[in-house]
This record gives C-alpha cells, sequence and structure tokens, in this order.
C-alpha cells in the first residue's frame, strides 16, 4: 500500500501542475484582459449618433459591431450629429442623398454664419447639423459628395484624426462653419476637397494623401495646417485663396504637384518641404513674406509669371535644376540656383588650388 501511495502522489503532482499551466497561460489571461467596452448617446431628437469603442476592443470586436453607413445616413438625415471612435464603418455613405433646402430656410445658424452664407441664398444645401466627428476609425467604403449645384453645409467642427479612410473620400462643394481636423489620418485612394470652404481653418498635420488630393479654387479663411503631410501623388492647390497662415514646413510631394494661381494673403512656409516631381507656383501670388528655407526641388520648379510682393527666401532652397523665375515679380535680389552649382565651384577652386601647388613644386624640384 505505502508503494502504491508512492506512485499515485507523483501522478497527482502532475495533474496539478498541468492545470497550474493551464489556468496561468488561459483563463489568467482571458482574466486579466479589459472587457471591450462601449459608450453611446442619449436617445433624444436631436442627440447625436454616438459609438465609442475603447481601445482595448479587437479588431474582430470591433468588425462584430460594424456601423452601416446607411444607419448614418439616417441619422444625419434626421438632424442627428455622428460622434463616433474606435469603430468600423462599411458601405457607401452618400451625402448628397440628404434633404436639399434652400439656405433661408437653415435654422439656428448665427449671425456670423449667416454672413459666411451669403451668396448662397438661391443655391440648395444638404445640411449636416452638429459634429461630424470618427476618430481612430476605419471606414471601409467611400464617403462622397456628388453635387455638382449647391453645397453641402456642415454645421459643426468635422473630426477625422487618426482615420484610415480605405475607399475614396469626396466632400467637394463643402462649406465647414466649424474647425476641420483630419490630422493623422491616411486616405488610400483619392481625397477631394474641390471646392471648398474652410470658415475656421483645417489642420491636415502628418495626414497621408493617397494617389491623388485635390483642393482646387477651395478658400481657407483660418488657418491652413499642413505640417508634415505627405502626398504621395498628384497634388492640386489650384487657384486656392490661404486668407490666414499656411504652413506646409516639412511636408513631401511625392507626385506633380501644382499652387498655381494659389493666393497667399498671409505667411506661407514651405520650409524643409520636399517637392519629388514637377512643381508648379505659376501666377502664384504672395502678399507676405513666405519661406522656402531647406525645401528641396527634385525635379523643374515653375515660378513663372508669380508675384512675391515681399522678401522671399528661394535662394536657400536647394534645386536640382535652375528654378522658372520667367516674368517672375520678385523684392529680393539673390537668385536661386542649381543644387550642385556651390558643390561644383568648390571642386573647380580645389582643382586649381592642386594644380598651383603641383606647379609650386616642379619649381622647386627644377632648382
Amino acid at each position: 500500500m505505502e508503494l502504491l501511495n508512492r506512485s499515485i502522489a507523483p501522478r497527482r503532482v502532475t495533474v496539478w501542475l498541468t492545470l497550474g499551466i493551464l489556468w496561468g497561460t488561459v483563463l489568467i489571461p482571458g482574466m486579466l484582459r479589459a472587457e471591450c467596452t462601449a459608450e453611446t448617446g442619449g436617445t433624444g431628437a436631436t442627440a447625436a449618433f454616438t459609438l465609442r469603442l475603447n481601445s482595448t476592443c479587437t479588431e474582430a470586436e470591433r468588425e462584430a459591431r460594424a456601423i452601416p453607413a446607411q444607419d448614418l445616413l439616417r441619422a444625419l438625415a434626421g438632424g442627428k450629429g455622428v460622434d463616433l471612435a474606435g469603430v468600423v464603418i462599411q458601405g457607401e455613405l452618400l451625402l448628397d442623398e440628404l434633404p436639399a433646402q434652400k439656405v433661408a430656410a437653415v435654422g439656428d445658424l448665427s449671425p456670423e454664419d449667416r454672413r459666411v452664407l451669403e451668396g448662397l441664398n438661391d443655391e440648395d444645401v444638404h445640411v449636416i447639423r452638429g459634429p461630424l466627428v470618427i476618430k481612430n476609425s476605419r471606414v471601409q467604403g467611400r464617403i462622397v459628395n456628388r453635387l455638382k449645384r449647391g453645397f453641402l453645409l456642415i454645421t459643426g467642427p468635422v473630426v477625422l484624426v487618426h482615420t484610415h479612410f480605405e475607399g475614396s473620400v469626396d466632400l467637394s462643394r463643402t462649406v465647414f462653419l466649424g474647425l476641420v481636423d483630419g490630422s493623422n489620418a491616411t486616405f488610400e485612394q483619392e481625397s477631394y476637397f474641390v471646392q471648398d470652404r474652410f470658415t475656421q481653418g483645417a489642420m491636415f498635420s502628418e495626414t497621408r494623401f493617397g494617389p491623388h488630393a485635390r483642393f482646387h479654387r477651395s478658400m481657407f479663411a483660418g488657418p491652413a495646417i499642413f505640417r508634415g503631410a505627405a502626398f504621395n501623388g498628384l497634388t492640386e492647390f489650384l487657384e486656392v485663396v490661404f486668407e490666414q497662415d499656411a504652413n506646409f514646413s516639412r511636408a513631401s510631394f511625392g507626385m506633380g504637384t501644382g499652387f498655381s494661381g494659389a493666393h497667399c494673403r498671409a505667411k506661407c512656409d514651405f520650409s524643409a518641404a520636399q517637392f519629388n516631381r514637377e512643381a508648379f507656383f505659376l501666377f502664384a501670388i504672395f502678399d507676405r513674406p513666405v519661406t522656402f528655407a531647406s525645401a528641396r526641388f527634385g525635379s523643374q520648379a515653375d515660378f513663372s509669371d508669380a508675384s512675391f510682393k515681399e522678401h522671399d527666401d528661394l535662394a536657400q532652397a536647394t534645386f536640382a535644376r535652375p528654378p522658372l523665375l520667367t516674368r517672375t515679380a520678385r523684392v529680393t535680389a539673390s537668385m536661386p540656383s542649381r543644387a550642385d552649382a556651390a558643390p561644383f565651384s568648390q571642386v573647380v577652386t580645389i582643382g586649381l588650388f592642386l594644380m598651383a601647388l603641383g606647379a609650386l613644386f616642379y619649381i622647386i624640384k627644377a632648382k
């Protein structure tokens, strides 16, 4: 019997060790992992459509709670705002399908907003009330406004920070009455903001734009901040008006870039920007000082017919080819040159010095 007990004891130890290992590797982490919690909004008629998933939610849990784009469209059509965080949105959000009305019929606007909308009284507008907030989320379908006439009017702030847009985004012909913040967002496909009005400013710091970004004929009444943004495809800021400071410092432009016809009424900052392909500033107007210090132009830069009304620092930029300055009006007298101009002159100087030194040695040796 004693021998039998001795043989059973090690087996009991083995069993308890096995159970302990299972408890430690399976049960305990499951108990310690924070639960995926969701915060929803109020139920009032004007309450925002709200869903915020916390950071501990797995991708599978977010997919399981994915929001159909049609649900968002119904909420917007009902006069609700949107407040989303950490979610997945599936399907196409077609904002031009929102009900249309005349500007004069839009209620609850401040006198200041009414002044912004002067001149649009005969236009149809499709209105989004309150905020449009989509943070730290993933949008799998398109978000588009296909209006050819009239405008989309968003009365509250638009926040798209740290959101990944897998489909195209077209918010053309939109009047933003609140601040727009798309910082650290990623646009995998086209992103269009054509003929927009940013009344309180726009922030796209560290934002990644896809194969085509268009801000053609848009107006920035507030600051325009594109600091550190990456424009990986064709980029259009044609005929854009910057009423306040515009910051493109450290921005990178991977393909052809157009600022032709742009009007900087305040300071424009392109310091340390990288232009890998052609950059066009034809007929651009700079009312205030503009800086290109440490900017690099890897291909042709064309400033023909541009007007610099105050001093510029083009000479502090690096150009792979001499910039085109045909009929360019500048206050600054210094002329920019090619990137290899200074190194070449240094090589010539060193070469002449070595030749003179060699001749001196020859004369000494001959004596």
